[in-house]
């Protein structure tokens, strides 16, 4: 039998009968069935590396999931942040506008205003009477811009404070008698002004002092000039309405005209 017609015989016993079969492959059909072994395992390699590597991504999308809620919570933050500064910006802009020299053409003293919760017999009672009473006017002939308000109910500051130039006019918010001008580890150079009905108007952080105690001062009268005495970082008036000796909220009797 030459080579090229060569063929392996192939016996397979059955457990039964012990009957045999065979089977004649040709050199030829053994090499294509080698073939195709090796074409399906390296198939079988390839998918079972495959498998094994959605496997190990699918492992991440926990993490991966963690990773993009972060993100997106420091995206969240980013906005804030942005939105923080340009409001910052808008503000510092503000106080650098405004920090410019008071104007020297004003007069020493606004004109009193009338106090509208003023009752119908002030207007012809004495002076005395007449220049008493509640704390309602703006206490700046500049423009300020309130940079911290009236938190007293939680304990941690009472008033306002205003920015603004050094050496802008402090004006009386009403009418009244000088209680007390001096100085103060906190306040610096401060006045303090009694009103009618138990109300009390301080102003703080002052540079110059223009009037003495038990004084008679009308609304608008030039008490002082701003400065940064005192506890403070940068000039502004320290502005307190008391009532009773308790600190309330200036906006509540106050208009801010800026």
């Amino acid at each position: 039998m030459s080579e090229d017609r060569s063929k392996t015989v192939i016996l397979v016993t059955r457990d039964r009968d012990l009957s045999t079969r065979s089977y004649e492959l040709t050199d030829r059909q053994i090499r294509r069935w080698k073939m195709i072994a090796i074409v399906a395992g390296t198939l079988l390699v390839v998918m079972a590396g495959s498998w094994l590597w959605l496997a190990g991504q699918a492992a991440r999308v926990p993490s991966l999931r963690s990773e993009v809620r972060e993100l997106r919570r420091d995206r969240v933050r980013a906005v804030e942040l942005e939105t923080s500064l340009k409001r910052m910006e808008a503000d510092y802009a503000k106080v650098r506008a405004m920090l410019g020299p008071d104007s020297a053409s004003l007069p020493a003293h606004a004109a009193p205003v009338a106090d509208t919760a003023a009752a119908p017999g002030d207007a012809e009672g004495d002076q005395a009477s007449a220049i008493n009473t509640l704390p309602r006017r703006w206490p700046l002939t500049a423009h300020g811009y309130v940079t911290r308000g009236h938190f007293a109910a939680i304990g941690l500051h009472p008033g306002m404070d205003i920015a603004v130039a050094a050496g802008s006019r402090i004006l009386a918010a009403g009418g009244g008698v000088v209680e007390e001008v001096g100085e103060d580890s906190v306040y610096g150079r401060y006045v303090r002004i009694a009103h009618r009905d138990g109300y009390e108007s301080v102003y703080g952080h002052a540079s110059k002092l223009l009037v003495r105690a038990r004084q008679r001062v009308a609304a608008g009268r030039v008490i002082a000039l701003s400065g940064s005495t005192g506890v403070s970082t940068a000039p502004h008036l320290h502005f307190e309405i008391r009532k009773d000796g308790r600190a309330v909220d200036p906006a509540t009797l106050v208009a801010n005209p800026n």
